[in-house]
């Protein structure tokens, strides 16, 4: 004898509302550490290394310090200016656009995972170009998840 037990609509709603705001700000904190590499990369390792190179391992150690911070200082101004993105309510549904930001956001999750394989497995080497489409997908789920916000926005206005 099996019993079915179903959850109450409400918490499925809650659970919903949580994964795509999680989803979100992961996404945000993601596309910021891929920006803090490249920044690093190349506007601080490159010259430095060919002005001194004794410098280089400090220096990108402080900025790798740095970076982190500034992530969660990002992600804090993330969570608490943009209240409203990628939360839902009983009244609020997730539309189209909304499934389009995630699919995006879930997409660069897919990517970077793959990287992540790859790099620990020792099989390819992860290229720039890799990081670049995965921040493409960023991007692009972040832009249409603030886009369908603002519209909420308008619309309830």
């Amino acid at each position: 004898m099996f019993i079915q037990v179903t959850a109450h609509p409400c918490y499925r709603i809650h659970v919903m509302d949580m994964f795509s705001r999680i989803n979100f700000l992961l996404g945000v904190g993601f596309l910021a550490a891929i920006g803090f590499y490249f920044a690093g990369n190349y506007l601080i390792v490159w010259p430095l290394s060919h002005i001194a190179p004794n410098w280089v391992k400090p220096i990108a150690g402080v900025a790798v310090l740095a970076s982190l911070a500034l992530t969660v200082q990002i992600l804090s101004m993330a969570m608490s200016n943009m209240m409203g993105v990628a939360s839902y309510t009983d009244t609020d549904r997730a539309g189209a656009l909304a499934l389009t930001s995630q699919t995006a956001i879930v997409c660069g999750h897919a990517g970077l995972g793959y990287m992540a394989v790859a790099f620990f497995s020792e099989e390819r080497p992860v290229t720039e170009l890799q990081l670049l489409v995965v921040a493409a997908l960023y991007v692009s789920g972040i832009a249409i998840a603030i886009q369908e916000w603002r519209q909420r926005k308008a619309e309830a206005r």
